[in-house]
C-alpha cells in the first residue's frame, strides 16, 4: 500500500525546495529599510565631499564673493585716499588764495605804498640833513676864508704902514727902494689873492660835485624804486600764469578720472558678457549631461524589460515543455505543478510590479533631483544676476557719489569764497593789527609814521597810533 502511495511521487533536492520556498514566501521589509538607510548614509557622505559639483559651485561662489569684497575694499580705500588728496590740495589752494587776496587788497597795497613813502621821507630827511651839514660847512669855510683875508689885509696894511713910515723916515733917499718894495708887495698881494680865489673856485667845484653826486644818488634811488615796482608787476604776472597752470592741471585730472571711469565701465561690461557666455556653456553642458543620464536610464530600463520578458517567455516555454512531458503524471502532481506555476507566476508578477514601482519611484526621484538641480542652477544664475545688478548699481552709485562729491567740493569752494567775503571784518581786524605792527617797527627804526597814520585815519577812520 505504501509502495502504491509513493509510486507517483517525484524526488527533488533540498536546494530546489529552498529555492521554491524563497520564491513562494513573501520577502521581508528589512530589505527596503536597509536600502533607504544606505541611501541616506550615501547622501550624507556625498554632501561632505569637496570634489562634487555642488561643493565646486559653493567653493567658486565663495571665491567670487571674496574677490568682490576685496575689490570693493580696494575701491573704497582708493576713493578715501583720493578724497583726502583733493581735500589737502583744496586746503593748500585756499591758503594760497587767502594769502594772495590779503596781499592784493587795496588797503594792504596802500599800506605798503605808505611804508615806501615813509622810507622815502626818511631818505629825504637824511638828504636835507646832509645838505644842511654841507651848507654849515660851506658857511664855516667862507667865514674862515673871509677872516683869513681880513687878517691878511690887516697884516698887509700894518706892514705897508710900517714900511711907509720907514720910507717917510728915510725920506727921499729911499724912494726908489721903497717904490720897488711897494711894487713887490703889490705883486705878492695880487698873487695871494689869486691863490685865494683859485682855492675858492676849487671849493665851489667840490660843492657842485657833491651836489651832483647827491642828485645821482636820488636818481639811482628813484630807478631802484621803479625796478622794485617792475619786479612786483612781474611777480603778479607769474602768479596769474601759475593760477592758469593750476586750473589746466585740475582739468587734466578731471579728464583722467573720466577716462578711468569709462575704461572701468567697459571692463565691467566685457566681464559681464564673458560670465554670461560661461553660464550659457555650463547650462548647455549640464543639460547635455542630464539628457545623457536620462537616455541611459531609459536604455537600461528598456533592456531590463526586454530581459525580464525574455526570461518570462523562456520560463513559460520551459514550463509548457515540462507540463507536456509530465502530462502522463498523476493529476496530483499536475495539480501541484499547476499550483506551483500559478504561485510562481504570481510571485514574479508581484516582483515585476514592485520592480516597476521602484523603478518608477527612482525615475520620479531622479526627475525631482534633476528638477531641483535645475532650480538650484536657476537660483544661482538669478543670484549671480542679482549680484551683477547690485555691482552695477553700486558702481552707478559710486559714479553718482563722485559727481556729488565734485559738486559738493565745488559748492564748498563757493561757500568758502563766500565765507572769505563775509570774513572781511575779521580781515579788517587782522589788517589793523598788521598796520599797528608796521607802525611800531617803523617807529623803532626812527622812520616817520605820519603817512601810515594818515592812511589809517582816512581809509579806516582809526584813532592815530602813537608809538
Amino acid at each position: 500500500m505504501a509502495d502504491m502511495s509513493l509510486r507517483g511521487a517525484t524526488c527533488i533536492s533540498r536546494a530546489h525546495l529552498d529555492s521554491i520556498r524563497s520564491k513562494v514566501l513573501e520577502p521581508h521589509d528589512d530589505y527596503n529599510t536597509e536600502r533607504l538607510r544606505l541611501k541616506a548614509l550615501s547622501d550624507e557622505r556625498a554632501s561632505k565631499w569637496p570634489n562634487t559639483l555642488q561643493a565646486g559651485r559653493a567653493r567658486k561662489e565663495r571665491a567670487r564673493l571674496e574677490r568682490a569684497a576685496a575689490e570693493e575694499n580696494e575701491r573704497i580705500e582708493a576713493d578715501a585716499l583720493e578724497a583726502t588728496l583733493q581735500a589737502e590740495n583744496r586746503r593748500v589752494q585756499i591758503e594760497r588764495a587767502n594769502k594772495v587776496l590779503f596781499d592784493e587788497t587795496d588797503k594792504v597795497k596802500t599800506l605798503h605804498g605808505k611804508m615806501l613813502e615813509s622810507d622815502a621821507i626818511k631818505e629825504n630827511e637824511a638828504l636835507v640833513a646832509y645838505k644842511k651839514q654841507i651848507a654849515v660847512l660851506r658857511k664855516a669855510q667862507d667865514a674862515a676864508f673871509v677872516e683869513q683875508q681880513r687878517q691878511a689885509l690887516e697884516a698887509a696894511d700894518a706892514v705897508e704902514l710900517k714900511k711907509y713910515e720907514e720910507a717917510r723916515q728915510r725920506a727921499m733917499q729911499q724912494r726908489d727902494a721903497q717904490n720897488k718894495q711897494l711894487d713887490e708887495l703889490k705883486a705878492k698881494i695880487l698873487a695871494e689873492r689869486a691863490a685865494d680865489k683859485k682855492e675858492g673856485q676849487l671849493l665851489k667845484e667840490r660843492a657842485e660835485k657833491e651836489a651832483a653826486d647827491l642828485r645821482a644818488k636820488e636818481l639811482a634811488r628813484i630807478a631802484k624804486s621803479k625796478e622794485h615796482n617792475e619786479a612786483t608787476r612781474a611777480a603778479n604776472q607769474a602768479l596769474q600764469a601759475f593760477k592758469l597752470k593750476e586750473l589746466e592741471r585740475q582739468k587734466e585730472q578731471e579728464r583722467a578720472i573720466e577716462a578711468y571711469s569709462t575704461k572701468k565701465a567697459n571692463q565691467m561690461a566685457e566681464r559681464a558678457e564673458h560670465e554670461a557666455k560661461k553660464r550659457a556653456q555650463k547650462e548647455a553642458e549640464r543639460k547635455r549631461i542630464a539628457d545623457a543620464m536620462e537616455q541611459n536610464y531609459i536604455n537600461w530600463h528598456t533592456k531590463e524589460e526586454q530581459l525580464l520578458e525574455r526570461d518570462v517567455a523562456a520560463e513559460e516555454a520551459r514550463k509548457a515543455a515540462a507540463q507536456e512531458a509530465q502530462r502522463q503524471r498523476r493529476a496530483q502532481q499536475a495539480q501541484a505543478a499547476a499550483d506551483f506555476n500559478r504561485l510562481q507566476l504570481q510571485r514574479k508578477a508581484e516582483q515585476k510590479a514592485r520592480s516597476l514601482a521602484e523603478d518608477a519611484m527612482f525615475a520620479a526621484a531622479w526627475q525631482q533631483r534633476v528638477k531641483e538641480l535645475k532650480e538650484e542652477e536657476g537660483a544661482e544664475a538669478a543670484e549671480r544676476l542679482a549680484e551683477a545688478k547690485k555691482l552695477m548699481e553700486f558702481q552707478k552709485h559710486q559714479v553718482l557719489m563722485k559727481s556729488k562729491r565734485k559738486a559738493a567740493a565745488k559748492m564748498e569752494e563757493l561757500q568758502e569764497a563766500a565765507q572769505i567775503q563775509l570774513s572781511l571784518k575779521d580781515q579788517d581786524d587782522i589788517f589793523k593789527q598788521y598796520a599797528n605792527e608796521c607802525i611800531n617797527e617803523y617807529a623803532s627804526r626812527g622812520n616817520t609814521t605820519v603817512p601810515l597814520q594818515r592812511m589809517l585815519n582816512k581809509k579806516e577812520g582809526l584813532q592815530p597810533f602813537m608809538p
